[in-house]
């Protein structure tokens, strides 16, 4: 069977590999007024690479503009070159959606990259935005017997331009925390990417679910910083453990989270 898949954009026919067509199946499920009859949402997505993804909005009447770090010709959308790491060249509140594809681990720092996406999105404009999954089962289980994780199993070398490499591999957990204080609400989590083999691994979820349990509603309750006796901070760790116990995020290799841009002076969490 042929890991690629022939698709048409913009009268062009390009070959797209199965994974990248499972994984922007869930971004677009994540983000349903992208497919919303008759929409026509101004949407920017981020070192954009070849922008399947985004050729594929413009072709459904979306204004659609990509960046990359340097331009590479995309046909079909607006290309403009951009360093994630530093100010963004758009105007504030300019964008509807935002689309981030396996880009956030590469980037300097990651709170300034969402403030920076914040800054671009209209009030109660969406990110959509996917990342190599370290917490993963086979991840996990790698880096008790190695201290490294799925996505960076080795040190990087130093040879390697800096950003070329995952030099950014977080959590769900950090990442959750960046962009709730980025000004974001999470409205969806899920994952696109699984191995059949890692089904093998289920008889360690109940153990690891209760052990994850407790760590976040029991374990030192008391805890400068992680103080887990007032109801908002039980209610954000049990939707932490929920999220990183799921079926999606236990088994997935990749993170594909969908948040929204919250007024200014409303709570990030509970989600909307």
């Amino acid at each position: 069977m042929s890991r690629y898949q022939d698709i048409t954009l913009g009268g062009q026919t390009v070959k797209k590999h199965v994974r990248d067509i499972a994984k922007d199946a869930v971004m677009l499920a994540l983000a349903p007024e992208l497919s919303r009859p008759g929409a026509c949402l101004r949407i920017y997505e981020s070192s954009a690479g070849s922008a399947y993804l985004s050729r594929q909005l413009a072709d459904q009447g979306h204004k659609v503009v990509i960046s990359n770090y340097r331009t590479q010709g995309i046909p079909g959308v607006q290309e403009v070159e951009a360093d994630l790491n530093v100010a963004l060249p758009f105007d504030t509140a300019g964008f509807d959606v935002i689309l981030c594809r396996e880009v956030i681990e590469h980037v300097e720092s990651v709170p300034h990259t969402l403030r920076e996406f914040q800054r671009l999105l209209t009030p109660g404009g969406r990110l959509v935005m996917t990342f190599p999954n370290r917490l993963q089962i086979r991840s996990r289980l790698f880096h008790l017997l190695s201290g490294f994780y799925r996505g960076m199993k080795s040190p990087i070398n130093l040879d390697v331009a800096f950003g070329e490499a995952h030099i950014n591999l977080i959590g769900y957990p950090e990442m959750d925390y960046f962009l709730r204080k980025s000004g974001f609400a999470v409205t969806g989590v899920s994952s696109s990417y699984f191995s059949a083999s890692d089904r093998l691994l289920a008889p360690l979820r109940p153990v690891i679910r209760a052990a994850t349990l407790h760590a976040l509603l029991s374990h030192k309750p008391h805890a400068e910083e992680h103080d887990k006796t007032s109801p908002l901070n039980r209610a954000y760790n049990r939707f932490i453990a929920d999220v990183i116990t799921s079926p999606d995020l236990f088994y997935g290799k990749d993170v594909i989270v969908s948040a929204v841009r919250v007024a200014d002076g409303m709570p990030a969490f509970p989600a909307p």
